[in-house]
């Protein structure tokens, strides 16, 4: 299971390819990759790493903090990835609000 800030995340999959965290993780490339989808989370473009292993120049996007905090938490497991609770009850709250007249 993988447990952490959307930062943190950010830096992990910028650090090394999904497959490699996803195994030492024990979960899936593609909840990485979801879960970095949702959470508004820049991943590294088809050919990323092929570019940094023959010493190429590879564009870095920047974390965007408009929708999310940089401080949410993103969890994922080997059945896939979920918001953390914190972030649901949020999520309700906005729902349930009523709309100004």
């Amino acid at each position: 299971m993988l447990k952490m800030s959307r930062t943190a995340l950010y830096e992990l999959v910028w650090s090394r390819p999904m497959t490699e965290i996803a195994r030492e993780f024990g979960i899936r490339d593609q909840h990485v990759a979801q879960a970095c989808d949702y959470h508004d989370i820049a991943r590294p473009r088809a050919g990323h790493w092929q570019k940094v292993d023959h010493g190429k120049a590879v564009e870095r996007v920047t974390l965007s903090n408009d929708a999310f905090s940089p401080d949410d938490i993103v969890i994922i497991d080997s059945a896939g990835w979920e918001i953390a609770p914190a972030l649901q009850d949020t999520a309700h709250e906005t729902a349930r609000r009523p709309s100004a007249p």
